[in-house]
């Protein structure tokens, strides 16, 4: 019986395995040619396996327009990944669960700068955070509580 329910378990993981390898990768930032934390946050993508298109722009409000961003939540840049919006210094695990659950949403973001995430580590400082999904209306909800 053991046996049974381990080999059921397994088979019950691997359409996860599976949708988490077809993940898409690709996605493009824009950003300010002259922000740090704007490319250390490409950079960590990178180093997470993302192949990012880095398109510096004079204007990221431009695009923070075209992709409906609220001005409430609105960061320093603006990515467009798989059909989604990600606003922010958003991390890969927090992206990851965006496409893998693909909610009814515009995007995600995480509103200013927060310390401690990516892009914006310092030192061992880590400001609490929310992740903020928002939808073609510009209706808002926590999606991810970082704590």
């Amino acid at each position: 019986m053991k046996k049974i329910m381990l080999i059921l378990w397994v088979f019950t993981l691997l359409p996860l395995s599976g949708a988490q390898a077809e993940l898409t990768k690709d996605i493009i930032v824009y950003k300010s040619p002259h922000c740090t934390c704007c490319s250390k946050w490409v950079r960590y993508l990178e180093d997470e396996g993302y192949k990012v298109e880095a398109v510096n722009t004079r204007d990221v409000y431009e695009w923070k327009k075209k992709y409906a961003v609220p001005e409430k939540i609105a960061a320093c840049h603006t990515a467009w990944i798989d059909g989604y919006v990600v606003e922010g210094h958003a991390t890969d695990r927090d992206i990851k669960r965006l496409l893998m659950t693909r909610p009814e949403i515009k995007g995600i973001a995480v509103p200013g700068m927060p310390v401690g995430t990516p892009g914006m580590i310092k030192g061992n400082t880590r400001e609490p955070y929310d992740v903020i999904s928002f939808d073609e209306e510009g209706n808002t909800a926590v999606f991810v509580e970082h704590r």
